[in-house]
């Protein structure tokens, strides 16, 4: 199993734990984390269009255009223009400046290899920066297309089949449907990467300040984590008071909004939304999110959005904890509501 300490390192925070756990307890504060770019060499745009700029700034002659979905190869991340809060990272690459706030950062991987013994199914994560889904392994026929899944998504995966189209495919799983994935594009989850994070300390709990866009886990007095977040927007803020972690999910398909209109409407279906929390009963949650790259501003219908890597922490940390047995299953939830994590939402 990885430890709480291995985690906060791999994804940069052991010293800001550290050094918190010196302070006194009414000074203990961690710098929230943004992980807006990590280095990333690929992006893909996430927003129905963007403008390339000659310079990273919107007063910068436009140089071109991309459309959501296209790969841009990223030549370094660099300060410019604060268009949203908390936020002045630009992205240069070949065509020029892209603004960071809707790109989403896309890690290499190389193709995976598929798996045939899969036991009564594995849990399986996106490592390409998109892949679409067929209800029949072939991926030929647009007729039988199901959905798009985006890189850091999650998904079941419960057996592999030789394509007619002569690929391999993993045949995946979600509450109450089925469908089929390319086999190379998805990397099976190691269970050390789900199993409970310092599952022995009792006085865990979690405090979001929508002031400060600011989710931070504490052990006792001790913050261990802080990151920025994406809440509700004003149609939809996310609700404050006292609330719990009732239900855990390794991947949800979330479907909501509402049409305003035949021209206007914020519906969404949004499939493999990885590390999902539920804390209310109106199924508001804090979860991963591949849709959007800029923390620290309200984006969201209600949850608290997180990167997924920051998501799959939260996932991993809280109560109810996912037990060995229990990795399987679609949802996990306590004995009684009030069993899992307090989650403190706030102005």
């Amino acid at each position: 199993m990885m430890s709480r300490r291995a985690v906060l390192k791999s994804i940069g925070l052991i010293g800001l734990a550290a050094a918190a756990g010196a302070q006194p307890a009414a000074a203990q504060t961690l710098t929230p984390e943004t992980s807006r770019w990590s280095g990333q060499p690929l992006g893909r745009v996430s927003s129905a269009y963007m403008n390339y700029r000659e310079a990273p700034s919107t007063d910068a002659d436009i140089v071109g255009n991309a459309l959501q979905d296209d790969l841009v190869r990223v030549r370094r991340a660099v300060p410019g223009q604060t268009v949203y809060r908390h936020n002045n990272l630009w992205l240069e690459t070949a065509r020029g400046f892209l603004y960071s706030s809707f790109v989403q950062p896309v890690w290499y991987h190389l193709p995976n290899t598929p798996v045939s013994e899969l036991g009564g199914g594995r849990w399986a994560q996106v490592t390409v920066p998109y892949t679409d889904a067929y209800w029949d392994p072939d991926g030929r026929d647009e007729a039988r297309w199901v959905d798009r899944f985006y890189y850091g998504s999650t998904i079941r995966v419960t057996e592999l089949v030789a394509g007619a189209d002569g690929l391999m495919w993993y045949k995946a799983r979600e509450l109450y449907q089925s469908f089929h994935m390319r086999a190379t594009h998805l990397n099976l989850l190691d269970e050390d990467a789900l199993t409970p994070l310092s599952p022995e300390v009792d006085r865990k709990w979690i405090d979001v300040n929508l002031s400060q866009q600011v989710l931070t886990c504490y052990e006792g007095d001790t913050p261990v984590f802080s990151h920025l977040v994406s809440t509700g927007l004003s149609d939809y803020a996310t609700p404050t008071g006292t609330h719990y972690v009732f239900d855990k999910r390794l991947s949800e398909r979330m479907v909501g909004g509402r049409a305003a209109d035949d021209e206007i409407s914020d519906r969404y279906n949004l499939g493999g939304v990885p590390f999902t929390c539920y804390i209310t009963g109106d199924w508001v949650a804090i979860h991963g999110c591949y849709w959007h790259n800029d923390y620290g501003i309200p984006r969201s219908h209600g949850c608290i959005n997180l990167p997924n890597d920051a998501a799959r922490f939260v996932w991993r940390w809280t109560t109810p904890a996912v037990a060995d047995e229990s990795l399987d299953d679609l949802f996990v939830r306590g004995s009684y509501h009030r069993e899992g994590t307090r989650v403190e939402v706030h102005y």
